[in-house]
């Protein structure tokens, strides 16, 4: 090799040591003051937070689902129990036909006791969003610090602090950031316990998951598949009984322990237990009953969804009008699924593309005739760069995180097979920002090598 050819290639890794030196410089910094830079994570999230809400401050009460989560609430706080009446979604609904299982109980109690508190003050429960943001904010950076560097837990809380969705549903009373918070308390001991073996770890893993069932149930899935995932888990390593049923049988009694009292309510208050929701067999036979149609591939928006239900109902010539939430959720559901088993290849299909609007909100907004923002197109980019660094964390990891990665995909093809939307990913995203930020940090280390030196 020539001199000349010396000298270039010293300059080059001058050069490149150059550009490198300053981020070395800032990730040794971040690694060293993790809980320094956490805070003003916490910072940017409160003033992200506050700058975002500006325009729906003060909290509207027909603003996102206020009319329903927080209207459940007031009339506990008011003594008319727990009840509701949105005639969009039970035609024969009213002053005699308004106990609801529409929404779930865990939210609604939290919410009824802030009401109680503060003389229903709207403000205070917009207040008690904040703080659930906040807390998923920290609990993100606890749970990517189990699993993987503190490097990338801190990209992971700076993920949530920037994410527009979250941030949204902060004026609007809803069960949404709380399962969001519940569900990552579950995944979190559920790591834990996995390596530390500690009854106390999975009695914590147990409360998350069973409270995030209870306060949206749609997570119930996420509760089924660690649990199985444990219980496979220790019957591949070979371990007694005794050790191989123990951890399954905590988080299935606590799941079930938890949920029952909801479902016992339901039985006695519409004489058919109601497991989750009585939404269920609205959603699935609103954006379903299109099927055996040319134009089926698309969002059912709320006006078109009403029609549908009018028109089922004034169909239904054997309805009574007297009809409760329950009774309503089994007619939808024969409907539904009688649709579906008449067009199972053009169901696939429509299940197959709610990835889309579950993902990136895809024809979401021109389901309702609202025209796409540059924010939303921003939050599909958004969503669109999580889901590749968080497919790119999962490279190496796929044993060592698969709470995190099962619990996204089981919760993605279930709604998937109902009602999409990306309010609906809520429960898992952080989970999705966990493996995104480890996906990120893996990233950086593949093209900046010398950053891997510090990494911690």
């Amino acid at each position: 090799m020539s001199v000349s050819s010396h000298a270039d290639t010293n300059k080059s890794r001058q050069g490149q040591a150059s550009a490198h030196g300053p981020l070395d410089r800032l990730l040794t910094f971040i690694d060293l003051h993790p809980l320094y830079i956490l805070a003003l994570i916490m910072v940017l999230g409160i003033a992200v937070s506050v700058a975002m809400n500006l325009e729906s401050l003060p909290p509207d009460i027909n603003a996102g689902e206020n009319d329903s989560w927080w209207s459940i609430a007031l009339n506990l706080v008011h003594g008319h129990g727990y009840s509701l009446c949105l005639t969009r979604y039970f035609p024969f609904c009213g002053p005699s036909n308004q106990v609801t299982a529409a929404r779930e109980p865990l939210p609604v109690f939290l919410f009824a006791a802030v009401a109680r508190l503060s003389g229903g003050s709207l403000w205070a429960a917009t207040f008690v969003e904040f703080l659930i943001y906040l807390a998923v904010l920290i609990l993100i950076y606890v749970l990517t610090r189990e699993w993987a560097s503190t490097r990338a837990a801190l990209f992971a809380a700076f993920l949530w602090a920037l994410y527009v969705p979250a941030i949204e549903l902060i004026p609007q009373v809803s069960g949404d950031l709380l399962s969001a918070l519940l569900v990552t308390v579950g995944i979190l001991f559920t790591l834990r316990a996995r390596r530390s073996h500690r009854v106390r770890d999975w009695l914590f893993a147990g409360l998350g998951l069973g409270l995030a069932v209870v306060a949206r149930s749609g997570t119930l899935v996420i509760a089924a598949i660690v649990i199985a995932g444990v219980f496979l888990e220790s019957w591949r390593t070979r371990l007694g009984f005794k050790e191989t049923i123990r951890a399954p049988l905590i988080l299935s009694s606590l799941v079930i322990l938890l949920m029952m009292p909801w479902v016992i309510r339901n039985k006695i208050a519409f004489g058919r237990p109601v497991l989750g929701s009585s939404l269920i067999g609205y959603n699935l036979y609103r954006h379903n009953y299109m099927l055996g149609t040319s134009d089926y591939f698309r969002y059912v928006g709320g006006e078109e969804g009403l029609s549908a239900i009018q028109a089922l109902v004034a169909r239904r010539t054997d309805l009574t009008g007297q009809e409760n939430e329950a009774q309503m959720d089994l007619v939808y559901r024969g409907e539904a699924l009688q649709i579906i088993r008449s067009h199972p290849v053009q169901y696939l299909s429509l299940s197959a593309y709610r990835f889309l609007p579950l993902w990136f909100n895809w024809g979401y907004f021109s389901s309702y005739d609202v025209p796409m923002k540059s924010e939303d197109k921003a939050i599909m980019v958004y969503q669109g760069a999580l889901l590749i660094l968080a497919l790119i964390g999962l490279i190496g990891n796929m044993k060592r995180a698969w709470p995190l990665w099962g619990s996204i995909l089981v919760i993605t093809l279930v709604y998937m097979a109902v009602d999409s939307q990306l309010l609906y990913l809520m429960p898992v995203m952080p989970l999705v920002m966990s493996l995104s930020a480890v996906g990120g940090t893996n990233l950086i280390g593949k093209l900046f090598p010398s950053t891997q030196r510090s990494a911690a």
